[in-house]
């Protein structure tokens, strides 16, 4: 397999940073092993099918055109849910895979929401394996998932992702959006699991009055990777971007962060922020941040801000002073970033699966 160019800048920066895009070449020879997607709580009039190609509106990904290609080469699976006109969901939709040790999973979901929708989709992987109980923990394959969600007019709608794949896994999520007016479309992310993490969002804002908010959240430990690529594409009149990401570095761990806010012509009255928050628990983390504002319109405000450092030396000697442990308190700082994006996707029973992964995994239980 030829080497991917992935997570490309929209504006390129000095080259000497080899932050403009992230490559990726994966070796392994994992087998077909597509895991059906399954979905539950769906409302009344909303349908979930299968093998539609019928792409959401024109809303991108921020992976890049490799990605597409790469899918397209692994024969990726479609599904389509389509949530009618008026639809007031009171509980979340959930949508589940569950992928074998060893898998290759190549799949597409298109998220498709009429008028006047309000809704909430939690999208969950997990991994699992034959053998003793918890082998899943250390299961290895490759997920390469892409979502598009196309949201009519006066619509809220919330679309959470929690990956809980084993620690051998190669993870690939890839996210484009596209709002209607008077819209608003809100991604909440938990990456716990996998190996190497791949993940790009690309939200394009055209319609007056739009919205897009991003929180994500992650905890890195021995020589894991994470490369993220977050674009907000403001083109509509008085559109609003906010994205926040926070994390936890240790041991071996490396990071890449890009965050980009683009001002375009005609998008007056708009607002877009965006904050990074990132723990490093190791002298020997890698972290690479680089947050951007591109402007072609004069009517706009934009901020971002990075706080990147190690943990407060009074924070410590108070929590001492109590009988905490160094390594209790990093526990304890790493797992309120993953509980506070946990807390927004609206259902208690995954917000605390997730913690208990996390509390497994990084609580000393490997």
């Amino acid at each position: 397999m030829k080497e991917m160019s992935l997570n490309p800048l929209p504006a390129l920066t000095w080259n000497w940073l080899r932050m403009n895009k992230a490559s990726f070449e994966e070796s392994a020879e994992w087998e077909k092993g597509q895991s059906p997607l399954e979905c539950s709580g769906l409302p009344a009039g909303a349908k979930f099918s299968k093998g539609q190609e019928a792409a959401a509106g024109q809303s991108l990904g921020a992976l890049g055109n490799d990605f597409d290609n790469f899918l397209e080469q692994g024969q990726a699976a479609s599904y389509v849910l389509e949530i009618p006109s008026g639809a007031k969901c009171q509980d979340p939709i959930f949508v589940r895979a569950s992928l074998q040790d060893g898998a290759a999973s190549f799949q597409r979901l298109f998220v498709k929401a009429g008028d006047n929708v309000e809704a909430s989709v939690i999208i969950e992987w997990s991994g699992s394996a034959q053998g003793a109980p918890g082998g899943e923990k250390n299961a290895r394959g490759l997920n390469a998932f892409q979502t598009k969600i196309a949201a009519g007019n006066n619509c809220k709608i919330r679309v959470s992702t929690v990956q809980l794949l084993g620690a051998g896994f190669v993870h690939l999520n890839d996210i484009g959006t596209a709002a209607g007016e008077n819209s608003s479309i809100e991604i909440a992310q938990l990456e716990l699991g996998a190996k190497k993490i791949f993940m790009g969002i690309h939200s394009g804002l055209s319609s007056a009055r739009a919205a897009f908010k991003h929180s994500a959240a992650y905890c890195l430990d021995k020589d894991r990777e994470l490369d993220m690529n977050f674009v907000a594409l403001q083109t509509g009149r008085a559109t609003q971007s906010d994205m926040s990401v926070f994390g936890t570095l240790m041991d071996g761990a490396k990071k890449t962060y890009r965050g980009t806010i683009d001002f375009r012509k005609g998008c007056a009255a708009s607002v877009g922020n965006e904050i990074e928050e990132t723990l490093l628990l190791s002298p020997d983390v890698v972290n690479k941040s680089i947050p951007l504002i591109l402007c072609d319109e004069e009517d706009v405000q934009g901020e971002h801000g990075a706080t990147i450092g190690r943990l407060d030396e009074s924070v410590l000697f108070y929590m001492n002073a109590r009988g905490i442990s160094l390594e209790e308190a990093q526990k304890m700082m790493a797992r309120a970033k993953i509980a506070r994006v946990a807390a927004l996707l609206g259902d208690e029973t995954e917000a605390q699966k997730a913690l208990d992964f996390f509390d497994e995994h990084f609580g000393g239980g490997q």
